[in-house]
C-alpha cells in the first residue's frame, strides 16, 4: 500500500514539474515579445492589386534574421512622409493619415523567418498628386513601437489630402 502512493506522489510531482516547464517556456516565448527594429527588416512597394478607385503601397515586415520570433498589431503609428533622408529635408506633413480600423481590436501578428506580416497604406488613385515622398517614417505597430525610416517607392506621387493606413496582417 506505501508503493501505491509512492508512485501516486511521483506521478503528481512529474505532472507539476512538467506542467511548471511548459508555463515557463510559453512565458518566455519569444512571440510574446513586441518587434522592435532589430527584428525586422521594414521595405514599401506598390501593391499591383489595389481596389477599383484605390491606390495602395504595401508596408512589409520581414524578420531579420533566423532568430526572429516577435509579435505586430494594429497600425504604424506617427507616419509621415518626407523627402531626402527622411529628417526635415521637406516635410509632407500636409497628408492626414487615417486609421483604415479607428476601433482598433485586430489580433496580433507573429513574425519569423518565412512568416512575414503587412499593412497598407490606401489613397485615391484619382485624386490630384499632392507630394512626391523619399521616405515614410512610421512607429512599429507594436508596444512602445520604435521609428523606422522607409524608402518610399521611386516615382510614386502621394495623391490626396489623406492616406488611409492598415493594421498589420499576415503576409
Amino acid at each position: 500500500m506505501n508503493t501505491k502512493y509512492k508512485s501516486v506522489a511521483a506521478a503528481g510531482l512529474l505532472a507539476a514539474a512538467a506542467t511548471a516547464l511548459l508555463t515557463g517556456a510559453a512565458s518566455a516565448n519569444p512571440s510574446d515579445q513586441p518587434c522592435d527594429v532589430d527584428d525586422l527588416a521594414v521595405s514599401v512597394t506598390q501593391d499591383p492589386y489595389s481596389s477599383a478607385g484605390q491606390q495602395a503601397f504595401v508596408i512589409h515586415y520581414d524578420a531579420a534574421n533566423e532568430h526572429t520570433n516577435c509579435k505586430l498589431q494594429g497600425a504604424p503609428s506617427h507616419v509621415t512622409f518626407t523627402k531626402g533622408s527622411g529628417h526635415g529635408e521637406g516635410d509632407g506633413s500636409g497628408i492626414e493619415v487615417v486609421l483604415d480600423n479607428p476601433n482598433g481590436g485586430a489580433p496580433p501578428v507573429n513574425v519569423q523567418p518565412g512568416k512575414a506580416a503587412v499593412s497598407r497604406i490606401l489613397m485615391e488613385s484619382q485624386a490630384p498628386v499632392t507630394f512626391q515622398p523619399s521616405v515614410v517614417n512610421l512607429d512599429l505597430p507594436a508596444e512602445n513601437g520604435h521609428t523606422v525610416t522607409v524608402s518610399w517607392p521611386d516615382g510614386q506621387p502621394l495623391k490626396g489630402s489623406s492616406v488611409e493606413l492598415t493594421d498589420v496582417s499576415p503576409a
